[in-house]
């Protein structure tokens, strides 16, 4: 139920922010539809390289 709630595309960003720090909620909050791109890439960036990218300096 959580993680339904979580991919809501109507949750506010900071909403998304606060789903994903919470591990009960971050797998639906990462597959949300209204998660901003370049946290997708940053969410992506730490899962694969253990690193973050800020979102500034995601290339398009």
């Amino acid at each position: 139920m959580r993680r339904a709630a979580a991919a809501n595309p109507s949750l506010s960003p900071d909403s998304l922010e606060t789903l994903l720090a919470d591990p009960r909620t971050a797998e639906g909050a990462a597959a949300n539809p209204a998660l901003p791109v370049p946290r997708m890439h940053a969410l992506l960036d730490h899962c694969l390289n253990g690193t973050t990218t800020p979102p500034g300096a995601v290339q398009r």
